[in-house]
């Protein structure tokens, strides 16, 4: 019944389970990150590992675990591609969205809630080039295809910005492996 308001119905009761998820989801790894004290841990493991480690949590348990965990995020998404969007086994599903994903990465900045945002965004520009597509603009569907990319290419643009690059605060020890000291 709700699916039938004028626009909002459809954006907002028609969508698979996986989306109402994210819904919840979003809010609940923002508070995880940003206000408990496992988000804490992992926000130092991230920023300064040799403080963590001197703070007594293991580094290298926290990493793996955090890594997992994102791992099964991803999958998470991997399964809603191909069962919400593509029911079935498709060859090439993803499209070349991984660029996509990677530029979404740039633009949420470490914040889930961004993420989300970004997301929808990014999808919302996607489902638009099919709208404009159905309602028959005069326009090639080679150019409407490109929408999501071009506008992925100038999120990066933006995001990578001298000012934008100081603003994203990226972890200082992202990618760096840590190898605890021996103790005398």
């Amino acid at each position: 019944m709700l699916g039938d308001i004028p626009h909002l119905g459809s954006i907002l009761f028609r969508q698979d389970a996986l989306v109402y998820v994210s819904y919840a989801l979003a809010p609940l790894l923002w508070l995880f990150v940003f206000r408990t004290r496992p988000g804490l841990n992992l926000r130092a493991v991230g920023e300064s590992p040799a403080t963590a480690d001197a703070m007594g949590l293991s580094v290298v348990g926290l990493r793996y675990g955090y890594v997992i965990a994102g791992g099964a995020l991803a999958g998470l998404g991997g399964a809603a591609i191909s069962l919400a969007s593509n029911p079935g086994w498709v060859e090439n599903a993803t499209a070349g969205r991984g660029w996509i994903a990677v530029a979404l990465v740039i633009f949420a900045t470490w914040n889930p809630m961004r993420a989300a945002f970004g997301a929808y965004l990014f999808g919302g520009v996607e489902a638009g080039q099919f709208r404009l597509q159905s309602a028959g603009v005069p326009i090639s569907s080679f150019y409407l295809n490109m929408l999501p990319y071009l506008f992925t290419i100038a999120v990066l643009i933006l995001a990578t910005r001298e000012t934008a690059r100081r603003r994203i605060g990226a972890p200082a020890a992202l990618g760096r492996p840590y190898v605890r000291e021996e103790r005398a």
